[in-house]
């Protein structure tokens, strides 16, 4: 009888083990997630073979899914993806889905390459890093992130239209370093008020 309790109470205990090992990964798997990332992919590369999409168009979609992916490595890296983090990445994913679709099916012709400013594009990496850090550390609320990453959006797509010609004038490049120094100001006070993720 001792022997029959000892097994039971062994084979109580590998269940166990296996059942929190299996929450563990159930609470940071999103199979909606990985799917709908799959998909966007595969319709970003469509477009380009279709010649619905521009380069840079493409770039800028490519850049939609990378700072996705890096939102959901962010809510990841404590080993929980709680529901307010799953919808925040629901609500970006159908933002870059709508954001194919108008970019698929505009009616832009490829325009000149697009004129690089390493400066401009090593700010908008830092911003999207400082806010990703405001969300892991709680500093930022969801709302909150949600707000800076719609401007930072908004400045992307203002640098694209100011290089549509082909050029990056002077007081545009001004321009966008200044919103960028406004940008960089509201991540600052929005880190550092009263409002924490709870």
């Amino acid at each position: 009888m001792k022997k029959f309790s000892a097994v039971v109470l062994t084979l109580a205990g590998a269940v166990a083990v296996v059942s929190a090992s299996h929450a563990d990964t159930h609470r940071t798997r999103d199979p909606g997630v990985n799917q709908r990332q799959h998909n966007q992919r595969e319709r970003i590369q469509q477009g380009v073979k279709s010649g619905e999409l521009t380069r840079r168009e493409t770039g800028r979609l490519v850049e939609e899914q990378r700072d996705i992916r890096q939102l959901e490595r962010g809510y990841k890296s404590d080993g929980t993806l709680t529901g307010a983090e799953r919808r925040d990445l629901q609500h970006e994913q159908n933002q870059a889905s709508r954001d194919i679709y108008r970019q698929k099916h505009d009616e832009q012709d490829r325009p000149p390459a697009a004129v690089r400013d390493p400066g401009v594009n090593e700010r908008q990496a830092n911003q999207t890093a400082r806010i990703q850090q405001g969300v892991k550390s709680g500093e930022l609320t969801h709302g909150e992130a949600q707000d800076l990453r719609t401007e930072r959006r908004d400045i992307r797509d203002l640098e694209h239209t100011y290089k549509e010609d082909g050029t990056l004038t002077r007081d545009e490049r001004q321009d966008l370093h200044q919103q960028l120094n406004q940008q960089s100001q509201e991540i600052y006070e929005e880190k550092h008020d009263d409002e924490t993720r709870k």
